[in-house]
């Protein structure tokens, strides 16, 4: 046979995946446009701007992610170490999420894995489906109520290779999960506690010794939890600390505008090292200029008023900076209290780098139970310090060392990098590919 004739080698999973990505960043993608009418959490300029952003990162690194993660790639990436990892680029990681776990026990078929998506976001929903294909997985797709985007992104797959797209299966079962062998779950604290709790707390993989009728043992599916977090910027202000101020002050706005919030590696609170007062001043000036370029969508009336209520309340404790007529930004400065969290839709704090030390958000500690990022039991943690964990510490005129001494997070970047994670890394945002791979 000719070499012309020859039929085209199938593509990989993920040169499918890569491939689709490409199609949602070419200028009239019809999968771009769609999510920009009916994602109406965002404003069109936003949703442009973080897909892009997202598929850019997918068409570059899906591949790479296979080979490292997937079953002929190695347990931990190279250049990754317990405790502090080495740098990639520019992010760092932090803790237990890259470490190798068991994998899922599915002897001689593929294990069914359920998302259940929180709907927030629309990256967290596509990154899921990604590393449950490249797990050689059935998915189940449990979306949250009205989020198009899953099905937007299937349906761009679909366009490259019908074939992987039949692995995934999008319901409007609440109780899909209860069927499956792994369940990933997005939400907020008590949804994953619900969760974890309706399938009998499960936190290992499913026994398949075979029963008398052959199937395998009834027993609750492994279980990966990813609730509420919050992220922070540390900036040393100081004279000289920062090469370009106004690029780090640029930066800082960018990462408490990038998707109005919604996230959790959006800044809720910068401490700032030096002048305070100066930096929020200044950080006002930008978040005004993004607003103008990349609008906030229009709130409802109980968002708008929990803003115009923390404005009000923070203009007697502190200083605020808001926009005029419009609930579209806000910076508050506060140089009394170590944590209070923000009402979202970009109005973010400014405080004193001393204050963290005072009470910043930190890993609760106490006697009750928590799910672990990567899945796996941790020691009980807190009801009685109920503040949040880190997700991302974004930094600017510190060192990484001088960051991991001031506070513990999942994941260390620059300023400006928050809300545009690598796909590479597992920051605590995902469970690793090889985690819920099944043994043949």
């Amino acid at each position: 046979m000719k070499a012309g004739n020859k039929a085209a080698a199938p593509l990989r999973d993920a040169a499918t995946i890569a491939a689709a990505a490409r199609l949602w960043l070419e200028p009239r993608s019809p999968w771009m446009a769609r999510a920009k009418r009916e994602l109406a959490a965002f404003s069109p300029q936003m949703i442009e701007l973080g897909l892009r952003e997202l598929f850019a990162e997918i068409a570059a690194n899906v591949e790479e992610l296979e080979r490292r993660e997937a079953p002929s790639g190695p347990a931990v990436p190279d250049g990754h170490q317990d405790g502090l990892r080495v740098p990639r680029g520019d992010s760092f990681m932090i803790g237990r999420a890259g470490r190798p776990a068991h994998p899922v026990a599915v002897r001689g078929a593929r294990p069914t894995l359920c998302h259940v998506l929180s709907g927030n976001l629309p990256n967290p929903g596509v990154v899921s489906i990604i590393v449950g294909l490249l797990s050689g997985a059935r998915n189940v797709v449990k979306p949250a109520t009205g989020d198009p985007m899953p099905a937007l992104f299937v349906e761009s797959l679909a366009a490259v290779d019908a074939k992987l797209t039949a692995r995934v299966t999008l319901t409007n079962d609440r109780e899909a999960y209860q069927r499956a062998d792994v369940v990933v779950a997005y939400g907020d604290d008590e949804t994953i506690e619900t969760l974890r709790l309706n399938m009998g707390g499960a936190l290992a993989p499913r026994s398949h010794a075979k029963t008398k009728q052959g199937r395998g043992a009834e027993a609750p599916p492994t279980f990966f939890g990813f609730g509420h977090r919050v992220s922070i910027g540390l900036v040393n202000f100081s004279k000289s600390a920062i090469r370009n101020p106004q690029s780090a002050i640029r930066s800082a706005a960018r990462d408490a505008s990038m998707w109005d919030q919604q996230g959790c590696m959006s800044s809720q609170c910068f401490y700032v090292r030096g002048d305070a007062a100066a930096f929020a001043e200044a950080l006002a000036r930008e978040m005004k200029a993004f607003d103008r370029r990349w609008p906030r969508v229009e709130l409802g009336f109980e968002d708008a008023a929990a803003i115009a209520r923390a404005r009000s309340e923070w203009s007697f404790r502190g200083c605020v900076w808001a926009g005029k007529g419009s609930t579209d930004w806000t910076v508050a400065l506060d140089e009394r209290s170590g944590w209070a969290p923000s009402p979202l839709n970009r109005f973010v704090f400014v405080r004193p780098i001393e204050l963290l030390q005072q009470g910043g958000p930190r890993v609760p500690r106490g006697d009750s139970s928590m799910i672990g990022r990567a899945g796996r039991t941790v020691h009980p943690v807190a009801v009685r310090d109920a503040r949040p964990a880190l997700s991302t510490i974004g930094f600017a005129g510190f060192s990484l060392k001088e960051a991991v001494a001031m506070a513990r997070a999942d994941r260390y970047c620059s300023l400006g990098e928050m809300q545009r994670p690598s796909l590479l890394p597992t920051d605590g945002s995902r469970p690793r590919v090889g985690d819920l791979i099944h043994e043949s």
